[in-house]
């Protein structure tokens, strides 16, 4: 199966690859879930635990979304 991504044919320019692999709807029921993870931990702190692995992926979210806006994600040019 070719990669489309990597090396490009024809002529084309090659794609860059998208900030998050995953449809954005997947990632957004993530996130809701982790808010509402943490809205239900105020109350109840075993929601914070159950919820924790969407709680992470919010937080690597607004990492990677702060890291994007401010520039420290691109590298050497």
């Amino acid at each position: 199966m070719k990669n489309d991504f990597d090396a490009p044919g024809e002529g084309r320019e090659p794609v860059e690859r998208p900030l998050f692999p995953h449809p954005p709807w997947t990632v957004g029921i993530v996130l809701v879930i982790a808010v509402c993870a943490i809205l239900a931990g105020l109350s109840d702190p075993i929601w914070l635990l159950l919820g924790a692995p969407c709680i992470l992926v919010l937080l690597l979210f607004l990492y990677v979304r702060i890291a994007a806006r401010f520039g420290k994600g691109r590298g050497p040019e």
